[in-house]
């Protein structure tokens, strides 16, 4: 077991004290070494990298921003970030040269053998996002016709070097694959035993342009520890493990996050986005929300008499804005958060419809009775009051069958979901709002 430690690297370092450094490095786990080096200067991190055996190197190295890694790459010395970039994954290879300039990436890749160039470049041609850019090519395969001695003579061969030795992939003899083996099945049977008589057939596979979402899904709906990866003739190329795809889930939660909240993805931590990134991918939501949200003007200056004769019924405008786009907001966030749980599909958009309705129903009715008489503490005038709980009702329930609805619509509009939350809903719901008020207010006190 590794005994985490608390070391300050940067005195060791003023020290010079590397020897004691080193010793104290060599034996710590990765995430703590990246926690460690996380507030140093790049010059320190430079120092450190050159104090770790190359395997941990090229785990640590992984695990920093690319604006980081970056840097570090135009501070080691060839030979040092060839050390590291050899011994990293190939997944981890094709992300950190999609962030590197070109004449950076050429320089890497004639580091690499052949073989391992020719898989890195494999892997940076599937799209982003897929199951190719994340797979791996360490994994134990064994053929149906071999004996269980045999394969076990393999995963010893190679399972040092596999991502994962528990789950085993049976294939034909061109590679197809065919099903998957237990490592403890392997271990329970019979040495002369042929693999065909025990491995389970038909496997949950997914194809190397197969988005990293739905890989996480299917792993998480088999409860998979390792899912295989095939080509379009079903030839195993890959595997994905749980350990992947748990960076996977957290990247796909932060995009959805990001789309609620109406801005474009960040893909880097906060303290490593430039400030100008941030404004470049708030600014355009913020502007179209603004012109849409100003269309509240127009429908105000219409109803501008209505004011003039009755100036209370202004009193109720900020609730009726406000409750529309807090009943919408809680809506499309609870369906388009069992959408991605797998809980809705696109078919369920009526079964929703109806619950739907029938919540905002309940809701509006309690809300708007508050209102009535919560309105009595601004105007004694009966039916004012009345004008803004029925306005609200309407208003609910309309709030919510949109806030519903917008997902299903962005779902079959190949949108995603998580668009059609947020600013998007509120300000539909505050638009819809003000005028439904307006609307019901002068119909119910008869204004002309």
């Amino acid at each position: 077991m590794k005994v985490k430690i608390q070391i300050d690297i940067r005195k060791l370092i003023e020290r010079g004290d590397f020897r004691t450094l080193k010793m104290l490095l060599e034996d710590q786990d990765p995430n703590v070494i990246y926690e460690m080096i996380e507030e140093l200067e790049t010059s320190e991190k430079a120092v450190v990298f050159r104090l770790l055996n190359k395997e941990l190197a090229a785990e640590v190295f992984s695990k920093l921003e690319p604006d980081e890694q970056y840097e570090l790459v135009k501070m080691l010395t060839d030979d040092e970030i060839k050390s590291i970039f050899k011994n990293m994954d190939p997944s981890d290879r094709a992300e950190l040269l999609d962030e590197l300039p070109a004449d950076v990436v050429t320089k890497l890749l004639s580091f690499l053998p052949k073989s391992e160039r020719e898989q890195t470049l494999e892997v940076l041609n599937y799209p982003e996002n897929s199951a190719g850019r994340l797979m791996s090519p360490y994994f134990i395969y064994v053929t149906k016709s071999m004996t269980i001695q045999q394969a076990l003579d393999k995963v010893r061969k190679f399972g040092k070097d596999a991502e994962t030795i528990y789950t085993i992939f049976v294939v034909e003899e061109d590679r197809t694959l065919i099903g998957t083996i237990k490592l403890e099945d392997l271990l329970f049977a019979e040495p002369d035993t042929l693999i065909e008589e025990i491995y389970a057939p038909d496997p949950i596979y997914v194809k190397t342009n197969t988005d990293q979402e739905e890989v996480a899904e299917l792993m998480k709906k088999y409860d998979l520890n390792a899912i295989p990866v095939v080509d379009n003739d079903m030839r195993l190329v890959g595997i994905i493990t749980i350990d992947d795809i748990v960076d996977v889930i957290d990247e796909e939660a932060t995009e959805d996050i990001h789309k609620m909240a109406g801005m474009s993805v960040t893909t880097t931590s906060y303290f490593h986005t430039s400030p100008l990134i941030f404004i470049k991918n708030r600014l355009p939501w913020l502007v179209g929300l603004l012109l849409l949200e100003s269309v509240n003007a127009f429908i105000v200056h219409r109803y501008e008499e209505v004011l003039a004769t009755i100036p209370i019924i202004a009193a109720f405008m900020t609730t009726m804005v406000d409750a529309g786009g807090n009943t919408g907001g809680q809506s499309s966030t609870l369906i388009i958060r069992s959408m991605a749980l797998g809980d809705i599909e696109l078919k369920d958009w009526w079964k929703v419809l109806l619950r739907e309705s029938y919540v905002g129903l309940v809701l509006g009715s309690i809300l708007g009775a508050v209102l009535f008489v919560r309105g009595f503490m601004i105007s004694h005038n009966i039916m004012v009051n009345f004008s803004a709980a029925l306005s609200l009702l309407i208003i609910i329930v309309f709030a919510n069958v949109v806030g519903s609805m917008l997902p299903f619509i962005g779902k079959l509009m190949r949108i995603d979901p998580a668009v059609m939350a947020g600013p998007l809903i509120t300000t539909i719901a505050d638009l819809a709002g003000i005028w439904i008020y307006f609307a019901v207010v002068t119909h119910m006190l008869r204004i002309k």
